[in-house]
């Protein structure tokens, strides 16, 4: 089930008594204010998504494979990928692996594109009649990926064709992409109200 809570103009006292002493050290470590909330904000949507997929309420704790990517070490049958940005949180859990990637629609600069890009999806991105839209959902199917299968954004993501991921879904909100791959995942958007 993929997890999807936009509206940031709304995470304001957001409860950390729920969280892990491990997620609450993350989130206080950011240095800007919208950082920590994007943090706890996203750390409560995982707690929803446990509680109303699996039943746990209680505060989890993580490992890490040798790749560095999380796992909860009491239940290691669920697995979980979380992601923010400044429009959008995204928490995606399934019993097999997953990734999500949520990102904002902004510009970018040709050089990023021709160092993210396969030549064919830069083809399009130069054809697209709103780039950074195209961009943006290239990015988000990559990074999903990479996060599902552990490797992180390393190596030369030229080499990673979007269109040969076929196990992703992509959702457009208002003012992003998110994209979740590796299950055959639904879609569910809350509000300020459900995270505590």
């Amino acid at each position: 089930m993929l997890y999807i809570f936009d509206e940031i103009d709304k995470l304001e006292d957001l409860p950390m008594d729920f969280l892990s002493d491990e997620r609450r050290e993350k989130a206080l470590k950011h240095r800007s204010p919208l950082g920590r909330k994007l943090s706890v904000g996203v750390s409560l949507l995982l707690c929803l998504a446990l509680k109303e997929e699996y039943s746990i309420e209680e505060a989890v704790e993580f490992g890490y494979n040798e790749d560095g990517k999380p796992f909860l070490k009491d239940h290691p049958h669920i697995h979980f990928n979380l992601s923010h940005c400044k429009k959008a949180l995204a928490c995606a859990v399934s019993d097999s692996e997953v990734g999500v990637d949520v990102q904002d629609i902004r510009p970018v600069s040709d050089k990023v594109a021709k160092r993210v890009l396969t030549e064919n999806e830069y083809a399009g991105y130069k054809a697209a009649q709103v780039p950074e839209d195209y961009f943006c959902r290239i990015w988000a199917v990559k990074e999903s990926f990479l996060k599902q299968t552990g490797q992180g954004i390393r190596g030369d993501l030229r080499k990673i064709s979007a269109e040969s991921i076929t196990d992703k879904t992509i959702y457009r909100g208002a003012g992003y992409f998110c994209c979740v791959t590796g299950s055959d995942v639904q879609m569910k958007r809350v509000g300020r109200e459900d995270i505590g």
